[in-house]
């Protein structure tokens, strides 16, 4: 019986944390806005359209983690999903991975990870799309739309850092942001 168990344990994926949801769709509970835009929440989901390029962060900092959410940016939008991010960004090389999301003439259009990895083709929708992202020791995977676009391997993993979303031009939109952790 110990034996069929302990093989049977085997087979079993291993998985790390449990989901947490990081937005209830009624409040900023949870997040710090890290500047002057007009964060708030509209029609359950967490919306900016002035104010300075800044961040919105989570109160808590992760490190290997997988992150869900769905954004809708209006046309001509530039924003981003900031991970392992410093509260001020001043060098998205050095102080966080910035998956981008922007339009197609946009150096680092949607799906790309800036100052690493262009990603061209995802085309720019004014309607709700979705980011599946991974970092696990340093490696950063995007899955845009169900469909995995990129992948970087840092040279030298950042240390564990605030989850952002900007505001930088435009009007933006995030909702059903979840994070888990992998052990």
């Amino acid at each position: 019986m110990k034996i069929t168990l302990f093989f049977l344990m085997l087979a079993l994926p291993v998985f790390g944390g449990e989901w947490i949801d990081f937005f209830d769709g009624k409040s900023l509970q949870g997040w710090t806005n890290q500047g002057d835009a007009n964060w708030k929440v509209e029609d359950g989901s967490l919306t900016a359209d002035s104010g300075e390029i800044c961040l919105l962060t989570t109160d808590a900092k992760y490190e290997n983690y997988e992150l869900e959410a769905e954004f809708k940016a209006a046309l001509g939008t530039n924003s981003g999903v900031f991970l392992n991010t410093k509260a001020k960004v001043a060098d998205e090389a050095t102080d966080c991975y910035e998956v981008n999301i922007a339009p197609p003439s946009n150096p680092f259009p949607t799906g790309s990870i800036v100052k690493f990895v262009k990603v061209e083709g995802q085309g720019e929708k004014d309607q709700w799309r979705s980011y599946k992202l991974k970092v696990e020791r340093g490696t950063i995977t995007v899955i845009l739309d169900g469909k995995e676009i990129a992948k970087h391997t840092a040279a030298k993993p950042r240390p564990a850092g605030f989850i952002g979303l900007q505001k930088n031009k435009g009007k933006i939109a995030f909702r059903k942001i979840r994070v888990k952790k992998i052990e």
